[in-house]
């Protein structure tokens, strides 16, 4: 199995969090659909270095030794869901500086144009406190190879942009179709069956099944 389609409905499961999370952020230059475009096309490129950095790492430690690192990477993707959808945000790790780091980055921005600097934005997305990063983090590290740490975190940041692409394009009348808690309703919905769905892909990986990519 490979580890980018878990991460990848990890990021669909997560999609409805990060337009709420995220979404209003590539829209806060006022850039519009480029600017919205250029936050998609920066969160991917620095999501999937994070990645790359993230695998190679646990490499160096050992993770390539892993039986299964797709099995390993499916588990702790489906723990944090569980742990979102049972703490909310209450569950994400803040480290401490990386706040004030974006702040100072986006700062020197001012004097560009909205679009490059919602580009900039999601190149800096991964300083945000966010336990859902967190875990594709830990994913990728897990993954056995840098490669297939990039593929984790690229694999999020696609599966997370359909729908944080609409909303950043739709958010007043998606605001106003969907009360708040039906909206959460289908949040937790989804968080729990995509859960589901990784625990089981694991435990095929484990059993050295074939399942369907």
């Amino acid at each position: 199995m490979t580890p980018w389609f878990d991460s990848f409905i990890f990021g669909a499961a997560n999609s409805l969090h990060c337009a709420c999370m995220c979404g209003p952020l590539a829209l806060a230059f006022q850039g519009g659909a480029s600017g919205a475009l250029n936050y998609h096309l920066g969160r991917s490129l620095s999501y999937g270095a994070v990645g790359v950095g993230m695998g190679g790492l646990g490499c160096a430690l050992g993770t390539s030794e892993l039986r299964t690192p797709s099995a390993w990477v499916a588990f702790v993707l489906a723990a944090g869901l569980i742990v979102l959808a049972s703490l909310g945000e209450r569950g994400a790790l803040a480290i401490p500086g990386l706040g004030k780091l974006m702040q100072r980055a986006m700062a020197r921005t001012r004097t560009f144009s909205p679009a490059v600097r919602a580009g900039l934005l999601g190149v800096f997305t991964p300083l945000l406190p966010c336990g859902l990063l967190w875990a594709a983090c830990s994913g990728a590290a897990l993954a056995g190879s840098a490669l297939d740490g990039g593929g984790v975190m690229l694999g999020f940041a696609l599966g997370s942009l359909p729908l944080l692409l609409l909303a950043q394009t739709q958010v007043g009348r998606l605001a106003q179709r969907f009360g708040p808690r039906p909206l959460r309703i289908m949040q937790l919905a989804a968080l729990w069956l995509a859960a589901g769905t990784l625990v089981w892909r694991g435990i095929v990986s484990l059993n050295g099944e074939s399942c369907c990519h």
